[in-house]
């Protein structure tokens, strides 16, 4: 485990690091203390990861084309 703050790690290195302690956990070799603190690091990688996605769909722009021929955007609406 890393002593980085998950909100330090970007995405994929967050995504990463959440990889690695559920595999760690799921193959149950841990004591009490250990599985407690990868869950605990698990549950804020796993909230940074999320807050992260939430954020870059907040920033998807769709193109469009308006009546004159010209691209404009719009913001992205989820379905």
């Amino acid at each position: 485990m890393t002593d980085k703050n998950a909100v330090d790690l970007d995405f994929e290195h967050a995504y990463k690091e959440l990889e690695s302690i559920v595999e760690r956990m799921e193959r149950g070799e841990q004591d009490l203390e250990n599985s407690l603190s990868d869950f605990e690091r698990g549950v804020a990688l796993m909230k940074h990861c999320h807050s992260v996605l939430k954020e870059a769909e907040q920033k998807v722009d769709v193109l469009v084309k308006d009546n004159n021929g010209l691209f404009n955007t719009e913001p992205f609406e989820e379905n």
